[in-house]
């Protein structure tokens, strides 16, 4: 090999030289032009871009998915990627995908709803009563018939309407043509649903990134026949086969618990008096993601006819913490600032005092659900002292009360005027001139 000498400060040395340096330039020519055509195809990926959320309506579920920052900071639904809902029957399934298609016409963007099982419109009070706008010509309801009709709807809708997110309910009713038409005999019916599911998933999410749409797909549960002792499996699975669950990125699952809130009643059809159940509550299992850490679980609460309730978690979260203060059966908190404090007996009438005073509930929320994790509280906190308390504007002495607060730290020092602070600071040092003065003597 041959091989060239280098002078360094009168020493001699050799390194070997594996190609001649001029044949070099067009090796890296040719790659940059490689390079430049994969990105004018639109096929080289951006590893830095930004993620999209949308919110699911519920902080509870939005701080368990994350935003990939494994700190518990709150995220939502990806777009560009699959999301599948599933769980038993009466689990809110659809109220949730209903909550995230309201937090998207909030936000302004476009939703496609595939009603594949029709039933949307027996549900409208409900819908109207969770705040869903219906009549938003940003809300498109679809309802296809068969599975093929459905994908061509949904593939248009990506090119024409460009959505935010597309809503199909349910994969289990997205039942082939040939099914509904009985066509299919016994051999080629048996996998065809999971077969044209994958398909469709496959076909999807490779438009799903061009076109930045989320697809939330609600599943249902079904009972496992195979599974028996002697040949142990799971005794639940969902529909659409193994496709489905290898290219979703989120899956939320929500299953019942035992606990739910009753209260007695008069019934206005029998005239006696009854329990009526009023909400439930919930338990939400992150078991995939790959946005932040998969299975993280909490509860969330239902209220029939109203949807999510996020004022009851919110309750739980503050008598669990201990922020709220649970005697009994009276839960009380003390305002630092001494204007929004309670002490209400249950959980039902906290919530009405919530209800009634907003303000109130804002008060409480920084005590609950910070909105900085520690170091960033602790970063803004030592840059706004640094600056003098008497420097701040009033937004700043704001923001650092809040934190102060946050850190149970006191905060009279941004409460007070310069003339207050001035009489604190010359009643700091009374009397030590005397005792001074005294032990001299």
């Amino acid at each position: 090999m041959p091989r060239k000498v280098q002078k360094k400060s009168g020493v001699s040395k050799e390194t070997p030289v594996s190609k001649n340096e001029a044949s070099k330039q067009p090796g890296q020519k040719e790659r940059d032009t490689f390079i430049a055509s994969l990105k004018k195809q639109g096929m080289l990926g951006d590893m830095h871009k930004k993620i999209d959320f949308i919110s699911t309506g519920s902080w509870v579920i939005n701080r368990l998915i994350g935003d990939g920052s494994h700190n518990n900071s709150p995220g939502g639904i990806p777009r560009g990627y699959f999301t599948e809902i599933c769980g038993d029957e009466s689990t809110g399934k659809t109220t949730l995908a209903l909550n995230i298609a309201k937090q998207a016409l909030i936000a302004g963007e476009t939703v496609v709803y595939a009603d594949f099982e029709q039933s949307l419109r027996l549900q409208m009070s409900y819908v109207k009563n969770i705040g869903l706008d219906t009549n938003s010509p940003n809300f498109i309801h679809i309802v296809p018939e068969s599975l093929q009709d459905g994908v061509q709807a949904i593939g248009k809708s990506l090119v024409m309407v460009r959505p935010s997110v597309v809503i199909i309910d349910s994969v289990a009713a997205m039942l082939p043509r040939e099914t509904l038409d009985g066509d299919a005999d016994e051999v080629n019916a048996i996998g065809k649903h999971a077969r044209l599911v994958g398909s469709f998933i496959n076909w999807i999410s490779k438009k799903l990134q061009k076109y930045n749409c989320a697809v939330i797909l609600i599943n249902q549960f079904r009972a496992n026949i195979k599974a028996s002792k002697y040949d142990q499996g799971p005794t639940q699975i969902t529909t659409g086969g193994k496709a489905l669950q290898y290219f979703i990125a989120l899956r939320i699952r929500l299953k019942k618990t035992t606990n739910n809130e009753e209260i007695t009643e008069k019934s206005a059809i029998t005239g006696v008096a009854e329990k009526k159940r009023i909400s439930q509550e919930v338990k939400v299992v992150i078991e995939k993601n790959k946005v932040d850490m998969p299975w993280k679980s909490g509860p969330i609460y239902l209220v029939f006819g109203y949807g999510i309730d996020n004022i009851m978690s919110l309750i739980t979260l503050g008598s669990n913490m201990g922020v709220i203060k649970k005697t009994g059966a009276y839960l009380s908190w003390k305002d630092p600032n001494e204007t929004y404090s309670f002490n209400t007996s249950g959980k039902q009438a906290l919530k009405k005092f919530f209800i009634e005073n907003p303000k109130a509930l804002e008060a409480i929320q920084p005590f609950l659900m910070p909105s900085r994790d520690d170091s960033e509280m602790d970063n803004t906190m030592a840059d706004l002292e640094a600056l003098g308390i008497d420097n701040l504007t009033d937004d700043q002495k704001e923001q650092l009360k809040v934190i102060r607060k946050i850190k149970g730290l006191p905060t009279d020092d941004l409460d007070l005027s310069d003339e207050e602070k001035d009489d604190l600071a010359e009643l700091s040092g009374f009397g030590e001139d005397e005792v001074s003065g005294g032990a001299e003597e």
